[in-house]
């Protein structure tokens, strides 16, 4: 058991939503986080007010741009003399299919949901192997199964597995474990133009399990594939078993 007590971690996109809640998760089992965002949210602010300044930063940075990236690894490890844990959470939906998409749109979907691991891994190497750290990348169902109308996030979801895997099997002897973990449908802003009617769909025709996850449901699950000390470069499903079906 890999304990995170006393550890710091460092969350992409931790300032709201899925990202937020594995943050809440750390910090409940005694960690101490930095989470980090293009802006504050209502949301941080509330977690750093329940849990104090000296166990909870906001870090704002775009993780997008390699030298913010790096220099929000270099700031959070010589701030805290240390770091443990790091999550890849930032991303965001990238609609539209290969006909659609300015290739402007295709570029930026790379730069925020797959370029970062690269500057973030890297200036977080020599920490995260002093003591044998954990490192999460956040990847999604339409990672793994075809989605329509959505090429560019399919694209950089499924990149981020064999990534993942690359990491962990190159930092292995460092002690370093890398995982990814995929989300199905969670009820966040992600999915706040979602209709009802697609809702109900989802729900009676997509998910064997009949509703939709809840960022509680994927911070369990991040949390577990953090703290277990014998996994690494796997992949993690948490959809309510929708993309097992053969149709949907």
């Amino acid at each position: 058991m890999y304990y995170v007590s006393g550890k710091l971690a460092l969350i992409t996109g931790g300032t709201r939503g899925i990202g937020l809640e594995i943050a809440r998760h750390l910090l409940e089992a005694g960690a101490k986080v930095v989470v980090n965002g293009r802006v504050s949210t209502p949301e941080s602010e509330q977690l750093q007010a329940e849990f104090g300044t000296d166990r909870v930063v906001i870090a704002l940075a775009d993780v997008s741009k390699p030298v913010e990236a790096t220099a929000l690894v270099e700031d959070a490890a010589n701030a805290f003399g240390r770091l443990d844990i790091l999550i890849h959470s930032a991303g965001g939906p990238v609609p539209g299919s290969v006909l659609t998409l300015t290739t402007e749109i295709w570029m930026d979907a790379f730069a925020l949901h797959v370029h970062p691991v690269f500057h973030l891994f890297r200036a977080a190497h020599p920490w995260l192997a002093k003591e044998g750290g954990a490192v999460l990348l956040v990847s999604s169902v339409a990672g793994l199964r075809g989605c329509p109308n959505s090429v560019a996030y399919q694209a950089v979801k499924g990149a981020l597995i064999p990534l993942a895997k690359a990491l962990a099997f190159d930092n292995a002897a460092a002690g370093i474990r890398v995982n990814v973990i995929a989300p199905g449908i969670i009820r966040t802003r992600f999915h706040a133009q979602m209709t009802e009617a697609a809702r109900a769909h989802n729900i009676t025709n997509r998910i064997p399990l009949r509703r939709e996850g809840t960022p509680t449901d994927v911070a369990e699950a991040a949390l577990s594939m953090i703290c277990n000390e014998f996994i690494t470069g796997e992949v993690l499903t948490i959809d309510g078993g929708m993309s097992m079906r053969v149709t949907a």
